[in-house]
């Protein structure tokens, strides 16, 4: 998913600076809101793949305690 939206980004860039260098308002405003919404998007994927992440090292390291008591015993 993060592939997609940073593909889109690019290219609403790209799109965004001809827009600017042709003057072209119509494509100017739909643009920067365009990427406005695809920032947002990836700041939220980022966040969750982080949430995620940290609640498979927290179980990780659940598992180790754990076995670090077994062996203690």
């Amino acid at each position: 998913m993060i592939e997609g939206l940073v593909s889109v980004l690019v290219l609403s860039f790209i799109t965004l600076i001809f827009g600017i260098v042709g003057g072209f308002l119509q494509i100017i405003i739909p643009q920067i809101l365009l990427l406005g919404v695809i920032i947002y998007l990836l700041i939220r994927v980022r966040v969750k793949i982080a949430r995620a992440e940290k609640e498979k090292l927290r179980f990780k390291i659940d598992e180790l305690e754990k076995k670090i008591k077994t062996m203690a015993e």
